[in-house]
């Protein structure tokens, strides 16, 4: 992630640098497209209990966006299928695994920029994840519980 992130022309700040991570699309259990997660989502039940969220706006041009479901090959090292693979026939999808298991890590670096990187103006209704070096109090928008009822006491403003 760190090396697409220089080749997308975002340098790393300094040598210890690590990115943050941020959902730049979250889609719900029925499978439709937004661009805050719905903190009523049973799934986030009394799993982020005591934690914030943060809803970010960023330049496009600090932030690399990727496929989530892409993403596992990268991190695996597996082949990585056009985004349109899900539509392919399980046949077609498993015979492109086959040809393409064993390419070089370089032919797979293509496969991982063409594949799983998604342009910001072009998010498709699936799980977009955002990577930037960066937040400044400039880019926060708003902060709220991650789960449940906004807090009317200790407002965050």
């Amino acid at each position: 992630m760190m090396g697409e992130m220089e080749h997308k022309g975002m340098p790393r700040p300094n040598p210890d640098a690590a990115p943050l991570w941020a959902w730049a699309r979250w889609v719900d259990s029925k499978g439709r497209a937004h661009t805050r997660p719905d903190r009523r989502y049973s799934g986030f039940r009394n799993q982020y209990d005591g934690l914030e969220l943060l809803h970010l706006r960023v330049d496009e041009n600090r932030v690399l966006c990727t496929d989530f479901d892409q993403y596992h090959c990268v991190i695996n090292r597996w082949p990585c299928a056009p985004l349109d693979a899900g539509t392919w026939p399980p046949a077609e999808y498993d015979r492109w695994l086959d040809e393409h298991w064993d390419d070089p890590p370089d032919a797979k670096a293509v496969q991982y920029r063409r594949n799983a990187i998604v342009g910001p103006k072009r998010l498709p209704d699936r799980w977009i994840q955002a990577c930037l070096w960066t937040i400044t109090p400039h880019d926060v928008a708003d902060i709220r519980p991650a789960c449940g009822k906004p807090d009317t006491i200790g407002n965050h403003g």
